[in-house]
């Protein structure tokens, strides 16, 4: 290459940086965030309403996702789940769809728990709209404090075993001490689309700005619709719009149980079988697909983990991501899962290989 070419190409890229110093700037407290100073100086003339809106489109995702934690999201408190989404829950909408007695609400229940636990400025709003709070909030105990279900529901049962009373009492102080935090709603208080959209926008008046809501609903086949006459299809598929909907509309997240139609032959699920409709499959950014064999096979399990205070095979509740728009993972994570407590644990990398074995056959 000739001197004189070389000069030309370096008086060019010299141009262009002196160019972009009147353009752009970086922000003070971060020089890796550039913000565009002066859109004129673009195209040396006004922008006009299109590429205007663009402009201010590209600034707000950058400064979006410069805001965004330095982990990605709100932490699940499932690290392996966290990795799969590419680093914490961010806003969208979270499927968790299984068929009956699978262990879905209680997977939901102990991450909306975990969520508001390991999380600053977060409200989880759970509602349930067929239990009610006398029986979800006994669940939040016994999963929090690792005591029994029916220890955190009938106290007076067990007023001889202080220790245990003192571990309820201690998950009875937890949620008064985080009501700003987590918050239990049934259907006495609504189960319309209508309803919870209004909560949300309370919860947006009620706390600071920089809170983030999360609402979980249990289930999503549950809500109703108040302002319009809906049959079957037609109001699954207004539901599953509406509830995508808020996800934009307030930059919240939303976590819903869904099932499944019934499987023949045990076999494991796949995203097909969401009941009812193809448009919650669409609408979701992200979809687990809950299995439990032993639930299906009980002492014939062939993926199961053993508790040296039970005497059969115990729950593993796998997890098959179906759709994630977050990450790109889309394998399988692993809970064992202690229904007595409705409490799990997620299974680390090697016990999970071992389960995907079991699973797979290799």
């Amino acid at each position: 290459m000739s001197d004189i070419n070389f000069q030309e190409i370096f008086n060019q890229m010299q141009d262009q940086v002196d160019r972009d110093d009147t353009i752009f700037a970086t922000q003070p407290h971060n020089p890796f965030h550039i913000q565009l100073t002066d859109p004129n100086r673009l195209y040396n003339r006004a922008l006009n309403p299109i590429e205007a809106r663009m402009a201010q489109s590209i600034a707000n995702v950058d400064a979006y996702s410069w805001n965004r934690d330095s982990r990605g999201g709100l932490t699940t408190g499932f690290d392996l789940f966290d990795e799969a989404l590419d680093g914490g829950a961010q806003s969208g909408l979270y499927l968790l769809a299984s068929q009956p007695n699978v262990g879905k609400s209680a997977m939901m229940l102990q991450i909306g728990q975990q969520m508001a636990d390991k999380n600053e400025n977060v409200h989880v709003a759970y509602h349930s709209l067929d239990d009610s709070s006398n029986e979800l909030t006994p669940r939040y105990i016994a999963c929090k404090q690792q005591i029994t279900i029916s220890q955190a529901k009938n106290p007076s049962k067990y007023a001889n075993e202080e220790e245990i009373l003192e571990k309820r009492n201690a998950g009875i102080k937890h949620l008064y001490r985080n009501v700003n935090k987590f918050s239990i709603w049934d259907s006495n208080e609504g189960t319309s689309v209508e309803k919870i959209e209004q909560r949300i926008k309370d919860m947006k008046m009620s706390f600071p700005d920089n809170t983030k809501i999360v609402i979980m609903i249990d289930s999503i086949y549950d809500l109703t619709v108040e302002s319009k006459q809906l049959q079957d299809k037609a109001l699954y598929e207004y539901v599953a719009k509406a509830v995508k909907e808020w996800t934009v509309a307030y930059d919240i997240i939303v976590m819903c149980t869904a099932h499944l139609r019934k499987l023949n032959g045990g076999r494991r699920p796949m995203t097909d079988d969401l009941k009812e409709n193809n448009r919650l499959e669409y609408e979701a950014n992200f979809i687990g697909l809950l299995y439990n064999e032993v639930g299906i096979h009980e002492e014939n399990a062939k993926v199961y983990w053993l508790d040296d205070n039970q005497e059969t095979k115990q729950p593993v509740i796998e997890m098959k991501v179906g759709k994630n728009k977050f990450g790109s993972f889309k394998g399988t994570r692993f809970y064992e899962f202690m229904p007595n407590m409705s409490y799990m644990i997620e299974a680390p990398v090697e016990d999970a290989r071992r389960y995907a074995a079991s699973v797979y056959g290799n």
